[in-house]
């Protein structure tokens, strides 16, 4: 299995039709159905079912791609390493991050170190933490934005931003009848929350509630908060979010946002992997963030 392999494999998993994938990669059908069949026989299982209009992937076909993604990903960052090597400060920094803030202070910092080094170029990538952490683990992300906890076992960082939780509430919620109160915990038990799908989110969303009459309803999980707003809207439940999520909703919107009291606050970390020290490019984006935030943390 070889990465031209791999990546007409991939534009066959995109395209979903020979023709069209042979068209892409500029080559004839029969050298890239022959491709296919190698790597089929090579894995030795069925990766593709071959429609008469159109191809489906197998559970295999699905994990490959995947895996495939992710490996060119690889490739790419290891031309990258290299050029940077032997031309200077240049190349692909791949950068993940959260949604809410992280988009934001990736534009900042971007910003802020193209005017340092022009010749650098940006990958980026959105997820949620646990996607993050998987890609930061795997080698396909170099540095990623994540938020608290930090799984320590796995990556190290520092902090670069903090804020408070919020309720995301739909007008005519009885809730809403108050815009400026806060709205408090206690009273968000009664009704379906809609909150995020990282795995330690769960847990720590329910420790609020301690001592509260009754256990919270989490109604639906997502991995990105700007669709929170549109579940809002519907009535499907009350969205409990990081407060920057209020920059992504229209001034137009149905959505009432208010703050979570007591007050909770959560921080946000520039993250990389711990078992492998960031390299040269990578190192500079760190002191340059770190020159940024200047004693703010």
């Amino acid at each position: 299995m070889d990465l031209r392999q791999i990546r007409y494999f991939l534009t066959v998993s995109e395209e979903l039709n020979i023709t069209r994938a042979a068209e892409k990669l500029h080559i004839s059908q029969p050298p890239l159905s022959r491709s296919l069949i190698d790597l089929e026989e090579e894995l030795g299982c069925q990766l593709l079912i071959r429609g008469k209009r159109h191809i489906t992937l197998t559970p295999e076909g699905l994990a490959l791609k995947r895996r495939g993604e992710q490996l060119l990903s690889l490739a790419d960052m290891t031309k990258s390493e290299i050029a940077e090597m032997n031309n200077g400060i240049s190349g692909t920094i791949y950068l993940g991050h959260v949604d809410s803030n992280g988009p934001y202070l990736a534009a900042e910092w971007i910003a802020g170190f193209r005017e340092k080094y022009p010749n650098v170029t940006y990958n980026l990538w959105c997820g949620n933490v646990d996607d993050l952490t998987d890609r930061l683990k795997t080698g396909v992300l170099d540095l990623a934005i994540t938020m608290t906890p930090l799984n320590t076992e796995i990556l190290d960082g520092f902090p670069v931003y903090s804020e408070h939780w919020v309720a995301m509430i739909p007008y005519g919620h009885p809730l809403a009848e108050n815009p400026e109160e806060p709205v408090h915990i206690a009273d968000l038990v009664d009704y379906d929350l809609i909150i995020s799908s990282r795995r330690s989110r769960h847990e720590e969303i329910l420790k609020w509630f301690e001592g509260c009459p009754g256990q919270p309803h989490f109604a639906v999980q997502i991995a990105h908060s700007s669709n929170a707003d549109k579940l809002v809207t519907r009535g499907i439940g009350i969205a409990i979010f990081p407060a920057s999520v209020a920059k992504n909703i229209s001034p137009d919107s149905s959505v009432l946002i208010k703050r979570i009291e007591p007050a909770v606050r959560v921080g946000y970390l520039l993250s990389w992997d711990r078992a492998h020290t960031p390299g040269r490019l990578a190192s500079k984006f760190i002191e340059h963030v770190r020159e940024q935030l200047d004693g703010t943390f």
